[in-house]
């Protein structure tokens, strides 16, 4: 009995099946996200938004909903650096990031 045909069968279900714990995996990284305008949000998130931002641009908030707590998180860049900022609901600072990227387009992030 030739067993090829059976391995490889089998090989191409471990790799497809492990693709889509990966993206699974992915998804639930990052939670339920609905992108939205800054006029969009509630008033106390704008405000802890744009104190964050110290008057840098913001363009798009990103809600998203990570376990059981809602945050505002937000992309802006700061005196030439791209910082990450996330307030929950009420504008208070969940974290500020700087969010560097290197030549190969991997992020590396620092806490403030």
């Amino acid at each position: 009995m030739n067993l090829r045909p059976f391995a490889l069968g089998l090989t191409v279900a471990a790799l497809t099946f492990g693709c889509q714990s990966m993206n699974k995996e992915h998804e639930d990284e990052e939670g339920d996200e609905v992108q939205m305008t800054l006029d969009q949000v509630p008033p106390a998130v704008r405000e802890g938004l744009q104190r964050e931002a110290g008057g840098a641009a913001i363009t798009k908030v990103d809600k998203e909903n990570e376990h059981g707590r809602t945050g505002y998180e937000v992309d802006v860049k700061i005196d030439g650096k791209n910082w990450e900022i996330v307030v929950d609901e009420n504008g208070k600072l969940i974290s500020k990031k700087l969010d560097d990227e290197n030549e190969a387009g991997e992020k590396k992030e620092k806490d403030d």
